[in-house]
């Protein structure tokens, strides 16, 4: 009986190893297969929470600058929109001193090539030539705005020009408040017109009249305004003075102290001048006066000696004496 029970228990070791052998492996199996199943699905969850960030941060990167650079060419088209829609209106003015050698002739030259170009003289002033004082002219010219800067080029073909001055003023903005206010008023007047042909009574008639009368005169003081400032925009305003050469107007004069300096000395000599020569206007005056002023105070002394001496009293004669 005690070798039957070794026997068996001999036999059932190998076998109890083997199916603790197989659990094991199952169980281990088991084990990697799960874990690998959950390492998976937190590799799959970050990832995708990393590239719905990426994605989030890309857009976040690439959509403010595209909303920017859209922004940015929305503003440059409505800019460039606005810059077509308004005509810009300039006033252009200007002024130069042309040094020649015959004054009438460059001022004869000067109005045969402002009428070239389309405009024309306002006005003309020319001095002859003196002793004192050699010739010169000044014009006013009215040029059409796109050729003043070809006209002010053409002076120098006639002589030296000493000293030029352009201006440019943009009365844009005035334009168009009178041509807003022109269009109210033109309104206003067609609207009272029509008031005016529906009126019953007498006094709504003279009272519309009345208002027509004051508006219609706005509108053609507004209008006037309006006609003269397109005037101004048309045809530019360039004054010029010709005169001779070497004559102090023509010669060109140094800027800074020394400008200073000399047209500080060019006035004291001019002031003195001035003094001598009202001087000299009232000195034969004064010495008439002085005359007149020596005859009258002699005069007047010889009447105070004459009252000093007073009349002579009469000698009295002696009584005669009785014997």
């Amino acid at each position: 009986m005690k070798r039957n029970r070794s026997a068996w228990g001999d036999a059932g070791r190998p076998a109890r190893r083997l199916v603790q052998a197989l659990l094991a492996a199952v169980v281990g199996g088991t084990l990697v297969v799960s874990l690998a199943a959950c390492s998976g699905g937190g590799a799959g969850d970050s990832g995708a929470d990393v590239a719905t960030d990426g994605g989030a941060a890309r857009s976040e990167g690439i959509a403010p600058d595209a909303a920017t650079d859209e922004a940015a060419a929305g503003a440059v088209g409505l800019t460039e929109v606005r810059e077509e829609a308004v005509d810009r209106e300039l006033i252009t003015t200007g002024s130069a001193t042309l040094a020649v050698e015959d004054p009438f002739n460059a001022a004869e030259q000067i109005a045969n090539l402002v009428e070239e170009a389309g405009g024309r003289v306002e006005a003309r002033d020319e001095q002859a030539e003196t002793d004192d004082q050699p010739g010169s002219a000044s014009m006013t010219l009215r040029i059409p705005a796109d050729r003043v800067s070809a006209t002010l080029d053409a002076l120098d073909e006639l002589g030296e020009v000493r000293d030029r001055h352009v201006e440019t003023v943009d009365v844009t903005g005035t334009a168009q408040d009178l041509d807003a206010r022109i269009e109210a008023l033109r309104t206003s007047t067609d609207r009272l017109r029509e008031l005016m042909a529906e009126a019953d009574r007498t006094s709504d008639l003279i009272e519309i009249e009345a208002e027509l009368s004051t508006r219609q005169a706005e509108l053609d003081s507004r209008v006037s305004e309006r006609n003269r400032l397109s005037d101004e925009v048309a045809m530019s305003t360039l004054h010029v003075r010709i005169v001779a050469e070497g004559t102090p107007a023509a010669q060109a004069r140094p800027d800074g102290f020394l400008g200073g300096l000399s047209a500080g000395w060019s006035a004291l000599v001019s002031t003195f001048n001035v003094v001598v020569l009202v001087l000299g206007a009232i000195t034969p005056w004064l010495a008439l006066a002085g005359l007149a002023l020596l005859v009258v105070v002699g005069i007047r002394r010889q009447l105070a000696k004459n009252r000093a001496a007073g009349p002579t009293p009469p000698t009295a004669e002696p009584e005669p004496v009785e014997p």
